[in-house]
């Protein structure tokens, strides 16, 4: 909090001095204008005298800007503002003539009536000032569009932020339930055949859920954090199809800390386990791995023992983590992503995922 106040200020205040810096161009370009054009004509007066009067021709700039982004002129009310804004600019012109005839006359040691003098002053100089009052005007309002523009698009953002945090939560949030029946199914069917392979199970169960709470929020996890959830559940498993299942690693070292989406690889294993040694006799060997190629991270998931029944498109629709990981890739990385199923020969499916490589403490 104390650091966003303190951006503010700084940007207040930068603000402030480009304003000032900005004013103070305009006036010494106004009086140089009018300094030229009267030496063109051999009746310029000191420098000085040109430069204090365009300082007091801008002086009112503040006010004037002030006072258009307090009262702008808007489509309910453009009519009202409107007829404010002329009343405003005419009285304002004339008391700056006024002043300005004043400061002639005593200049001039009264060598003219003052009469002569305000008559002078309001024919060349009253335009100039009305003109003036409205290219702020035009300006104050010109701001004001751009700036609500600007904050409709940051409100715009960050809703869809907002809203793309909560889509991932719940994607996440589908994920636990799922996980959780079918390893507390994986764990009844071994009650009165395996009792410590049971207790085995729900001890893992209880570490892997606690590792879950750990990343409940987070979106992403280092690889090296995933992959210790991952062997988690692959001991579950085993447990379950004893030496029937063999997995697998072949993960590059320089990977290890790289962000992955928290829960991608779980979803993926379980997958290849359901749908090869889950519906065969045989044997399975299920195989993960991890790479880096061209500023991507890549994934790979497959087993030895299933073929693919559909269409790649239709199997992606298909279920809870397949489905699943396939919307949160896209929640996360857009169209930088992709996500692949392929058949392998002679027999087996390989999943792959593929996503911008980055360290985990750069993406959080």
């Amino acid at each position: 909090m104390q650091a966003t106040e303190s951006n503010e200020r700084r940007l207040t205040l930068s603000k402030g001095r480009f304003a000032l810096g900005g004013l103070a161009l305009v006036v010494i370009l106004f009086a140089s204008q009018w300094y030229a054009y009267d030496m063109t004509r051999s009746a310029a007066s000191p420098f000085v005298y040109y430069l204090g009067w365009s300082l007091f021709l801008w002086a009112l700039a503040p006010l004037v800007l002030w006072f258009a982004r307090r009262y702008p002129i808007q489509t309910s009310n453009w009519q009202r503002s409107i007829a404010l804004h002329v009343g405003v600019s005419v009285a304002l012109s004339t008391v700056q003539v006024l002043v300005e005839a004043v400061f002639g006359w005593l200049r001039a040691h009264h060598e003219s009536s003052f009469q002569a003098g305000l008559s002078h002053y309001f024919v060349q100089h009253v335009q100039l000032y009305i003109l003036t009052y409205w290219a702020l005007v035009a300006a104050a309002q010109f701001y004001r569009l751009y700036d609500e523009s600007r904050h409709r698009q940051l409100r715009a953002a960050r809703l869809e932020t907002q809203l793309s945090a909560a889509r991932l939560e719940s994607l996440r949030n589908q994920l636990r339930p799922h996980f959780l029946f079918n390893t507390l199914h994986a764990a009844v069917g071994l009650v009165h055949e395996d009792p410590d392979g049971t207790e085995d199970i729900l001890l893992r169960l209880s570490e892997l859920l606690r590792a879950s709470l750990v990343d409940f929020h987070t979106n992403e996890v280092p690889l090296r954090r995933e992959m210790e959830f991952v062997d988690y559940y692959v001991g579950i498993q085993k447990r379950r199809f004893g030496e029937r299942l063999r997995v697998e690693y072949g993960i590059d070292a320089d990977a290890l800390d790289l962000a992955v989406p928290s829960l991608i690889l779980q979803p993926l294993v379980e997958n290849a386990i359901r749908h090869g040694i889950g519906s065969h006799k045989e044997s399975d060997l299920i195989g993960v791995t991890a790479s880096q190629d061209d500023g991507y991270l890549r994934l790979e998931v497959r087993n030895r023992s299933s073929t693919l029944m559909a269409t790649p498109e239709q199997l992606l629709q298909r279920g809870v983590g397949l489905a699943n990981t396939n919307a949160r890739l896209r929640e996360l990385y857009g169209e930088r992503q992709s996500m692949r199923l392929l058949n392998i020969e002679p027999r087996g499916v390989c999943v792959s995922v593929a996503f911008p490589a980055r360290n985990c403490r750069a993406s959080q």
